[in-house]
């Protein structure tokens, strides 16, 4: 398996946009909660407005890296991370299904903790994503409980329909 980790470029967008379509179509599906597989379509992640923030996670600076990773020129995997005043707000970290499990998220995790350099890490992810949860508290994350949860409504979706979110904190200094 040959895989190369580089900094995003402008031109990644489409490749990034199906990538986190596809994962959110996987990971974030729920049924019973009203979270169907449509609502994480490819018509959905084509909005401008998401088409927007996404194009905004490219954009490498001294506060904000965005790290892809390819197979074969295809792209499988991406982590974002973005400095606040306080801390680091990890914006998202993908890996394709197909390809999970084979340490392609330590490698970029790894990344990401050399890039925050002692500041803590945060994020917020859906409370039905169970995998991921546990992947996060593997890794030392643990639920901050200071932030409470949450629930996100994308505006493309229909009224009513929301995820419950939780915040997580990675503490840098042990």
């Amino acid at each position: 398996m040959k895989v190369k980790i580089r900094l995003a470029r402008k031109s990644d967008l489409l490749g990034y946009s199906k990538l986190l379509q596809k994962t959110f179509q996987d990971a974030y599906t729920d049924e019973r909660l009203g979270l169907k597989k449509e609502l994480f379509s490819e018509e959905v992640f084509s909005s401008p407005r998401i088409q927007k923030y996404l194009a905004s996670n490219l954009k490498i600076s001294h506060k904000q890296k965005t790290w892809l990773v390819f197979m074969d020129f295809k792209m499988i995997g991406s982590i974002t991370i973005t400095e606040r005043e306080e801390d680091y707000e990890l914006r998202g970290f993908y890996v394709a299904t197909k390809y999970q499990g084979q340490g392609i998220g330590k490698k970029l995790w790894k990344l990401v903790k050399e890039f925050a350099n002692k500041k803590d890490i945060t994020l917020d992810t859906y409370t039905h994503g169970k995998r991921t949860i546990k992947m996060y508290k593997k890794w030392g994350f643990k639920i901050d409980k200071n932030k409470g949860e949450f629930y996100r409504h994308w505006a493309e979706w229909p009224e009513g329909v929301r995820g419950k979110c939780v915040f997580m904190r990675y503490k840098m200094s042990g």
